[in-house]
């Protein structure tokens, strides 16, 4: 289960080519309150709580991002099972080169460590991805294929322009069931409020998002991801849907990181 979501989806900083829809996103360090919003009752699930720490940085000439997933999820019966969930990236601006590693445990027992690099001749041109664990593991990425930080400066982009709905075929190395083909619904939200008065208060999209693993012919997604973003990039709200059950995750910190000077 992908209780981290890659968050590296989430937050990236950059201004886009188009004037009229340059993005400015803000590199941040925020901590998540994560807990039930809702179970259907053939899940087993009877509550959740757990945190996410999410820290996005910037360099000259590319973005890194860590997030960091602890969560307890209580069943039907008085069972508990603790997950953790780590996730760490890189990603070059000149949309070239990427770099991962994910580690997982549960109940203290490491289930998952993935570990890989990809680079390509071409923005979005075909590639491949070297696994280096599970060592010789390898995954052809097609045409077209956006990892995660170019994907959110496109939603919030098409957002700008007021487009409803944004496909495409993204590849975060956050899973084995990568790449997957993204349904995105970008809809009007309200205004974010935040008690730290150095943060911009900006109107906000929310997007609904649809991950469907290019691999599987299912008409149904594997998990949805919900998220109000500020015009700025920050999450303002979080849920993460994976069907049975769903979590909600509410910002309690939230810390502006410097940019570089390049």
């Amino acid at each position: 289960m992908r209780t981290g979501l890659t968050l590296a989806i989430l937050i990236s900083s950059v201004s886009l080519n188009a004037p009229s829809n340059a993005v400015e996103l803000i590199p941040h360090q925020a901590v998540y309150r994560m807990s039930l919003k809702g179970a259907e009752a053939n899940s087993g699930v009877a509550g959740a709580e757990g945190a996410m720490l999410y820290k996005f940085e910037e360099a000259c000439d590319a973005w890194t991002s860590e997030t960091k997933v602890f969560l307890k999820l209580l069943y039907v019966g008085g069972k508990e099972v603790e997950s953790t969930w780590s996730f760490v990236s890189w990603e070059s601006k000149d949309d070239l080169a990427y770099r991962f590693r994910v580690r997982q445990s549960r109940d203290g027992t490491p289930v998952e460590y993935l570990q890989g690099t990809v680079s390509r001749n071409k923005v979005e041109g075909a590639a491949k991805v070297d696994f280096t664990s599970p060592d010789g593991t390898q995954m052809e990425l097609p045409q077209g294929t956006m990892f995660p930080t170019h994907h959110l400066l496109a939603l919030i982009a098409e957002g700008k322009k007021g487009t409803l709905t944004y496909s495409r075929t993204v590849f975060d190395g956050a899973s084995l069931d990568n790449p997957y083909t993204i349904n995105a619904l970008i809809t009007p939200g309200a205004t974010a409020k935040s008690n730290d008065e150095s943060i911009d208060e900006r109107s906000f999209k929310h997007i609904r998002m649809a991950f469907f693993p290019i691999s599987s012919r299912r008409a149904f997604p594997d998990f949805e991801l919900g998220v109000d973003y500020r015009a700025n990039g920050i999450a303002n709200h979080i849920v993460q849907d994976f069907g049975g059950f769903s979590l909600d995750l509410m910002p309690d910190t939230i810390e502006l990181l410097e940019r570089p000077t390049c």
